[in-house]
């Protein structure tokens, strides 16, 4: 299972902003890797859109591995070290490709 640094641990960091899109990089009290985006650009017609992406530490050693990273590597610097490929891709849909069943919820206003 991918390790945390004492620099990554809980901490918030910025995984990829692009155009009117942020993403947002954390681990959760129960080790969990979080992804919290929000689109205020009209994603899908809204004025707003936000989700979560919850991956289980379980499932670390599958990412640090397909990113060509010893399972043991700080899961937060390894993601956020190719955040354009995985943004690019969709978060959720590369975790997908990896055979990652990954928690999801999402929020949107039409404002």
């Amino acid at each position: 299972m991918g390790s945390v640094s004492e620099n990554s641990s809980f901490e918030t960091r910025v995984f990829k902003e692009k155009g009117t899109c942020c993403v947002w990089i954390s681990l959760t009290e129960a080790g969990e890797l979080r992804l919290s985006g929000q689109d205020l650009g009209g994603f899908m017609g809204t004025s707003e859109y936000e989700y979560v992406i919850t991956v289980q530490p379980d499932d670390f050693g599958t990412i640090c591995t397909a990113l060509g990273e010893p399972v043991d590597a700080d899961i937060i610097e390894v993601m956020c070290a190719r955040a354009e490929e995985i943004f690019d891709r969709g978060e959720r849909t590369w975790l997908t490709d990896l055979g990652i069943d990954a928690g999801f919820s999402n929020w949107h206003s039409f404002d």
